[in-house]
């Protein structure tokens, strides 16, 4: 398919589907590659998950306990899903750092309005995420080297996944108000 073929089938879906529901649908088909796969990050069966709903996506102790999770965490973060509502072209000076990070990857890709693919979970990467938390960090899926999720950012709502005593460490880390916020799911 050429470039012009792949634009024509991107408006086509945009027609088809609402700009509105567009990422949302990426998203969802992301999440159910797989053949018959229960859509969603897979989660190790032997801890405990909880979720925690964030009042708007810019709320700030997001990143908090996004960073906790990923500081108590036994396994090791290997890699990212991140789709962000920004591209190359309408990037604000502030995110065209993390844009031009994650896009540097041969498995992202950049448009001129979204930024979409599989990176390294890398203190580079992290910072790239930090730097677009908030509206601009639209879905995310934080997984060790097996390919079972640590963490789920989607939107307003993230989950989590570790054994008893990590998820200790996190409460104790983000303080008992959030802490109190965490449901088992």
């Amino acid at each position: 398919m050429g470039d012009s073929d792949d634009a024509e089938a991107v408006v086509r879906a945009i027609d088809e589907i609402g700009i509105d529901r567009l990422t949302e649908t990426i998203v969802t088909a992301w999440e159910g590659i797989g053949g018959g796969v229960k859509p969603g990050p897979t989660w190790p069966e032997d801890e405990t998950r909880r979720g925690f709903e964030l009042a708007d996506p810019d709320e700030a102790v997001g990143l908090d306990v996004l960073a906790a999770v990923l500081d108590a965490s036994p396994r090791s973060p290997a890699k990212a899903f991140v789709h962000l509502g920004v591209g190359r072209r309408d990037t604000p000076q502030h995110e065209r750092f993390a844009v031009e990070t994650l896009a540097g990857h041969t498995d992202v890709s950049a448009t001129d309005t979204h930024t979409t693919g599989t990176v390294p979970m890398t203190a580079e990467t992290f910072d790239a995420l930090a730097r677009v938390y908030g509206g601009t960090l639209v879905y995310v899926v934080i997984g060790d080297e097996d390919g079972r999720a640590i963490l789920e950012l989607d939107w307003t709502t993230l989950r989590f996944s570790l054994p008893p005593s990590a998820a200790e460490t996190v409460q104790e880390t983000v303080g008992l108000a959030v802490a109190e916020r965490f449901e088992q799911t």
